[in-house]
């Protein structure tokens, strides 16, 4: 019977052993995915910040088109289908890196 009870004693134990394996396992990995998440969102946010969020380049009116060319560096508007865009001539707009 002391035998019995002792080997009782050590399954328990690597069982024990084997969750705390389990947990740690668990918990890293869950620290992994919320650091992920907390970069993404902080890099999101920031990027936002200091003003890399695409300009808009076309517009109903010819009128919202010339006013925002001098944002990208030139003057004037031309039909694109039934919107307008900035500039006078397409390839003049500085955003063709951009597209």
């Amino acid at each position: 019977m002391y035998s019995r009870s002792r080997l009782q004693l050590r399954g328990g134990a690597a069982v024990g052993g084997i969750v705390r394996r389990l947990a740690h396992s668990l918990m890293k990995r869950a620290s992994l995915l919320i650091g992920s998440l907390v970069l993404v969102a902080g890099t999101s946010v920031l990027a936002n910040h200091h003003g890399y969020q695409p300009k808009q380049a076309m517009f109903k009116t010819q009128k919202e088109a010339e006013d925002a060319a001098s944002g990208f560096g030139c003057e004037g508007a031309h039909r694109m289908g039934s919107m307008w865009m900035v500039c006078s001539q397409h390839d003049k707009a500085g955003h063709q890196d951009q597209h």
